[in-house]
């Protein structure tokens, strides 16, 4: 009967810390002659971006969720200078995309980026993790 009070919180812990998020960022003024840029990663990361030599995000591991999904606003129409990187704490190896996107008038356009794979620390530290909830979890429910 007490295992079936814990599970959802179980659940819902695993689901808050496990999930990424997507932000949306502005790079200029609204007008009639930009469009968007989507940039979406096969894993979630976190990201540094800088458009046209400027930086836009920055993103570290402790303050924040990774990201999957990042959307650009109000780009400049025409040839546009995106770099791409990942911190590599936890990838095999360090992200690093230059792309050079062209932006149409009110147009959107998606890119859609590979991650490598996760480092061989990531699984080690992720498994100890997941047994310290574990054993947190069994010691928690056998106190009831």
């Amino acid at each position: 009967m007490k295992l079936k009070y814990n599970l959802p919180i179980l659940f819902m812990a695993a689901l808050l810390f496990s999930s990424c998020s997507n932000v949306v960022l502005n790079y200029g003024q609204p007008n009639a002659n930009s469009g968007t840029i989507v940039i979406k990663t096969t894993s979630g990361v976190y990201a540094n971006i800088t458009v046209n030599d400027s930086l836009l995000f920055c993103q570290k591991f402790l303050n924040s969720k990774s990201l999957k999904t990042i959307t650009i606003t109000n780009v400049p129409e025409g040839l546009n200078n995106i770099h791409f990187t990942a911190d590599s704490y936890n990838l095999k190896d360090a992200m690093d995309a230059k792309l050079i996107i062209n932006v149409e008038k009110g147009k959107t356009n998606t890119q859609l980026l590979t991650v490598p794979p996760r480092s061989n620390g990531y699984w080690i530290s992720n498994s100890l993790y997941s047994l310290g909830v574990f054993f947190s979890f069994l010691l928690f429910t056998s106190n009831l």
